[in-house]
């Protein structure tokens, strides 16, 4: 991310006009121009979302890497230019920040999406009750974007009369359709204006965020409103919905969240219906479920090169991430790897995940490390041993203390619980004092160097932070999920460990 300097500074009179920054790449420069009035007791922020996979501290391998472009407010006064490069459409947010109410707006969010291309020009001007006026480039395909999409669709459904606490939600129905029609007629209305690429992340769009409020309806009504899980035959009701009115689109649909997760689902649930999943293992996708996930892929997406590489490199990745046994992830590799050579990054990241997994098969000694605790003391995993030890990492202060001391209570004196600190940017001066000394508890905290090594060695994510180490230092259990509300499958674990 770069900034590029301006040449020239002009006040404008009544208004702040202020510029987004840039990316860096050998593409064309897209402009976008803000003008904001003064004292309007909000900021802006333009944050821009790239479809690409990389590797995200706490969560692993994501799919958008999302840059923040800056936060502009009243307070400037003058103007500055400077370019976003891009070599294909990308989606920006553009998010409103202030602590008073929105005037002059319907509910919900004011927040809204632009649809930026290579080479727009394009000038945003931003009114007090934050309407958005628009000029320049693609003023069509803006004004589409703002007067019918939102940033989050599930805020429709309040609109339209859901009600979380009704289990029939079915009137709602009706209003989804309408919606779907009345975007689709404006897409029509600008049709001849608008990009290919635009029309289609348009029409994907609004076929599958209207699918997934339909899911959502159905779901609930399935589950009579309570919190259970759907039986056999409810889970192939909600599957065939997809199943039946998925469509495969030109490769710009990728730009939609809502048909990237359609398309997974349209791609998953075939393997789950051929090879079911097993509820005792957290309904995780078994070895042949993922290589027969994989194959499809390959079938169905092959006159579509981003959207199979976009998938083949999912089911690579679910993997190594969410299965214990590494076989099929390195047969998945290996076909990968000779179909994207190119690709050599994400083939490392694999590679990495898959040799530090084999690394912590139950029963093999757990990885060494040596952090500070709260009293600046070194402490090793080898001075922990005598008694079984639940690590937990927590990738924010205090992450899971408070739904873990129940069980810190029932096995005291039996089992040591370790709160391992790798949150970001935290320093030791910042985190002691909230490292709350209790008996049978060890604070640890990692600096940024050492919460690396721990990534290359335990893999620690917020879906899985937990490690059962038995009273020797051998792994008992490392891939068990962190579950809402009170993390089941650990306690599951816990009990059978010191049950023996």
């Amino acid at each position: 991310m770069q900034f590029l300097q301006t040449k020239k500074v002009v006040a404008w009179a009544g208004w702040a006009l202020m510029m987004i920054l840039s990316v860096s790449l050998n593409a064309q420069n897209a402009r976008i121009t803000l003008k904001m009035p003064k004292k309007s007791g909000y900021a802006i922020s333009l944050v821009a979302e790239k479809l690409r996979y990389y590797d995200s501290p706490a969560i692993g391998l994501t799919d958008v890497e999302y840059q923040n472009f800056g936060v502009f407010d009243d307070s400037t006064k003058a103007w500055a230019i400077a370019e976003l490069a891009l070599s294909e459409p990308q989606l920006v947010h553009l998010n409103f920040t202030d602590a008073g109410p929105t005037m002059g707006q319907s509910a919900g969010s004011p927040n809204r999406l632009l649809f930026v291309s290579p080479g727009d020009k394009l000038t945003i001007t931003v009114n007090l009750d934050k309407s958005l006026a628009f000029e320049g480039d693609n003023v069509a395909a803006q004004e589409l974007m703002r007067d019918c999409i939102k940033e989050n669709h599930y805020e429709y459904l309040p609109l339209f009369g859901y009600r979380p606490m009704r289990v029939d939600n079915s009137s709602v129905l009706p209003k989804i359709d309408s919606l779907k029609a009345a975007r689709l007629a404006r897409l029509q209305a600008v049709r001849s204006g608008v990009s290919d690429a635009f029309a289609t992340y348009i029409e994907a769009t609004t076929h599958n965020e209207a699918k997934m409020m339909e899911l959502a309806v159905v779901d609930k009504n399935l589950r009579k409103g309570q919190g259970v899980r759907l039986r056999g035959n409810d889970r192939r009701t909600i599957e065939d919905i997809t199943l039946q009115n998925f469509k495969v689109l030109p490769d710009a649909a990728l730009l939609s969240a809502a048909y990237r997760n359609e398309l997974r689902n349209f791609l998953q649930y075939p393997a789950v219906q051929r090879f079911p999943v097993d509820s005792s293992k957290g309904f995780v996708l078994g070895k042949e479920a993922v290589e027969y996930a994989y194959q499809l892929s390959e079938q169905q997406l092959n006159e579509h090169a981003k959207q199979r590489e976009y998938m083949l490199t999912h089911w690579v990745n679910y993997a190594a991430t969410f299965q214990e046994n590494m076989a099929g992830a390195k047969n998945l590799l290996g076909n990968y790897e000779k179909t994207y050579p190119q690709n050599k990054e994400l083939i490392a990241y694999f590679n990495n995940i898959i040799a530090a997994k084999e690394g912590m098969y139950v029963g093999q000694s757990a990885p060494a490390f040596l952090l500070k605790d709260n009293d600046g003391k070194e402490v090793s995993l080898s001075s922990l041993e005598g008694k079984p030890v639940c690590i937990a990492f927590c990738f924010n202060l205090k992450q899971h203390e408070l739904i873990m001391k129940p069980l810190e209570e029932k096995y005291r004196g039996r089992m040591t619980f370790v709160y391992l600190n790798v949150t970001p940017a935290t320093t030791f001066e910042s985190w002691q004092p909230l490292a709350e000394k209790r008996e049978g508890v060890v604070h640890l905290w990692a600096s940024e160097e050492e919460a690396k090594q721990l990534k290359n060695t335990y893999i620690p994510t917020m879906k899985y932070p937990f490690v059962l180490i038995d009273a020797k230092g051998k792994i008992v259990r490392r891939w068990i999920p962190q579950e809402f509300p009170d993390n089941a499958t650990l306690q599951r674990e816990i009990k059978d460990i010191m049950g023996r």
